[in-house]
């Protein structure tokens, strides 16, 4: 009989194996074709300005940056033309009498990032050893770059006859930052062969690749896939641009499972998960932010990559990878806001603080592998978007190497000031409510039901949620409802003319919804009062109080969690319950989706599976979820639902009211 052989008999072999999945990068490369700007920040804008600008934010999924078609001087050189959609010739005339001078600079996600990592190497490569004292086993790598010809003097490598896209960068006082940029470069694709270049430049071997923003139709991630097969000593850094995260899962998904290091942005990434969007009332909100940051590194990780970067602008960043036993190692970093080198207090700017924490962890991955120290690089990293912050550019100079080289020391030498550095399940979801015992009167119940969104009448009532609290608050007041008055259906104050047909809403005009916002009569967890372009909404306090029996609030789930997670709402009321309703009406939920986010049916059916099963199900264990329906209309659907919405309130009252007289 002969004997099984095993792989590991021969220990040079195994030996080679180690060292070529360890080995070093033999170059850096970087092309900026896809993703290089140029950045003009205005200097000035005038009121009405400032209104068309607002009108532009809905068109962006996280309310900072607008793709459009094209962005050129005027004919009369007196301001910039911007194409915002040439197919149905829609144009924006910004002069420069309204938002000049403009100040120009050179831009872009992974050009920021080049521009930073370049600074970053020659400090840490001139550095001899660790902070534990011992040499460095790593010389700095070389890098080349894939450059339009307007870049070629600030990135020295392969020059591409061509113009990089631009972008118009607006902020001031009391207005966030709106960012409309150019969906693509300028070059002659008659004479040049763009993809053809990029795969010569990519060429091959053991080296650590950049991927960046890319067109939809980009094949650089099946390149970059194979070569992984071949290379095993290659390396990926994926700074993942808006676009790729709609079709993550439909298109890009398989790209995680050999990327080496992931990098998203908070807002956008949260967005495609289906997370609801944090709003200016959540600027602060730190531990939820966390938690979202949390919960997108968990699912990243799930999905294939070894180390995750979530960055959110001056506000924080986060750094995760595998651990043993299933776990994610998570550090979480509150960027500027302390412990950081002085360099001009007088600056506060958060443009290219993302993209400097990004380029930090890089070079802190290229000059020490996977072996690096989370603590460690979250520190530094800390440390170089605080350098940025209080600099007028978004990105590091020459100059700015002597804070480099103290960030570097003070990293290695101090103890680890992050404000979170734990461990979870990697398969266990991170969106939950803070644990707060209810602590009320014990027949003062709050039922908060989840699904669809609560505050527009004209949303499609996916859910069955929208139909059910509307049908069971007109009960209420016919008094079909025998129980009714036993019940409190909470209502919205909504801004939307369609809520005057609702018994669920009451509908106000504009300047109603502002004098009682003003006098500060909404419930601080709910509703959306800040909100200037669309219509706002929002709970009054008063309907929250003064109740004895059971009080039912429809809400979205981040409502749920700050609900669940207030001492406020803790203090009211004794008990307080979450149901949910995944059943839905799916087809028409699939046409919703497409229609507002824009994205395909396989990308809406993921996100569906997502958020109902792990968003909802594993992390919040709703006490009750509402079951499939029979029906087959759209009458008999809503019909239904409220059936079983009502068949599971008269069990709660008879459990609230027992024995009661």
């Amino acid at each position: 009989m002969t004997a099984h052989k095993s792989h590991n008999a021969n220990p040079d072999a195994r030996k080679a194996a180690i060292a070529q999945v360890n080995s070093a990068a033999e170059r850096v490369l970087i092309s900026l074709v896809r993703s290089q700007t140029i950045d003009l920040f205005a200097g000035n804008m005038s009121d009405n300005l400032r209104t068309t600008l607002e009108g532009l934010r809905e068109r962006s999924p996280d309310a900072v940056k607008v793709a459009v078609d094209g962005v050129q001087r005027t004919a009369n050189d007196d301001g910039y033309e911007v194409i915002l959609d040439r197919a149905r010739g829609e144009r924006l005339v910004i002069l420069d009498a309204d938002a000049g001078p403009f100040k120009r600079t050179l831009g872009g996600g992974l050009c920021n990032l080049a521009k930073d990592l370049e600074i970053i190497l020659d400090v840490l490569g001139d550095v001899t050893e660790d902070g534990g004292g011992r040499p460095r086993p790593q010389p700095r790598p070389k890098v080349d770059y894939l450059t339009w010809a307007d870049a070629a003097d600030s990135f020295a490598g392969q020059v591409v006859d061509g113009a990089s896209r631009t972008s118009l960068i607006f902020r001031g006082e009391g207005f966030d930052k709106l960012i409309l940029t150019q969906r693509g470069p300028s070059y002659d694709a008659d004479a040049i062969d763009l993809w053809q270049t990029e795969q010569d430049f990519l060429g091959s071997g053991d080296d650590f690749i950049f991927v960046g923003q890319e067109p939809s139709d980009s094949e650089k991630f099946d390149l970059i896939w194979k070569r992984k097969l071949k290379d095993k000593g290659l390396k990926v850094f994926w700074l993942v641009g808006g676009n790729q995260l709609k079709k993550l899962y439909t298109e890009y998904r398989h790209f995680l499972s050999i990327a080496d290091v992931v990098s998203l942005n908070l807002a956008e990434a949260a967005q495609f998960f289906g997370f609801e969007p944090l709003r200016r009332k959540h600027k602060d909100a730190a531990e939820l932010r966390v938690m979202y940051a949390r919960e997108i590194s968990r699912r990243v990780l799930e999905d294939g990559a070894n180390h995750v970067i979530i960055t959110d602008g001056a506000k924080g960043a986060a750094l995760a990878r595998k651990a043993r036993g299933g776990r994610v190692e998570f550090v979480y970093s509150p960027l500027i806001q302390e412990n950081s080198i002085e360099v001009d207090r007088t600056v506060q700017e958060d443009t290219g603080c993302g993209d400097s924490f990004a380029a930090s962890i890089a070079a802190y991955y290229l000059m020490s592998g996977s072996a690096l120290k989370l603590n460690q690089a979250a520190n530094f990293a800390h440390y170089i978007a605080g350098i940025i912050f209080q600099r007028a550019r978004p990105n590091l100079t020459d100059k700015d190497q002597g804070f480099v080289e103290y960030a570097y020391h003070k990293a290695t030498t101090s103890g680890a000031f992050v404000g979170k550095h734990e461990t979870f399940d990697r398969d266990v979801c991170q969106i939950r409510p803070a644990p707060i015992s209810p602590r009320g009167p014990s027949r003062n119940v709050l039922v908060l039901v989840v699904g669809g969104n609560p505050a527009d009448p004209d949303h499609p009532r996916i859910t069955g949620a929208g139909a059910a609290l509307a049908n069971l608050a007109q009960k209420c007041q016919d008094g079909s409802y025998t129980l009714s008055p036993l019940i409190r259906v909470v209502v919205r104050q909504v801004e939307h003319g369609g809520g005057l047909d609702r018994a669920d809403m009451v509908a106000v005009t504009k300047t109603e919804m502002t004098r009682m916002a003003d006098l500060g009569l909404f419930c601080k967890e709910v509703g959306d009062l800040e909100n200037e372009t669309d219509t706002r909404h929002g709970v009054l306090k008063a309907d929250l109080a003064g109740f004895e029996g059971v009080s039912v609030l429809r809400v979205t789930l981040l409502e749920a969690l700050e609900i669940l997670s207030s001492e406020d709402f803790a203090e009211m009321f004794g008990d307080i319950k979450l149901w949910h309703f995944p059943t839905e009406d799916v087809d028409e939920r699939l046409v919703w989706h497409a229609k507002s986010w824009g994205i395909s049916l396989e990308q809406s059916r993921e996100i569906i599976r997502q958020s109902l099963r792990d968003y909802v199900v594993q992390a919040q264990r709703p006490q009750f979820r509402f079951g499939r329906v029979s029906a087959t209309t759209r009458e008999d659907f809503e019909a239904e639902m409220t059936d079983q919405l009502i068949l599971r309130l008269d069990a709660l009252l008879a459990g609230v009211f027992r024995g009661q007289a």
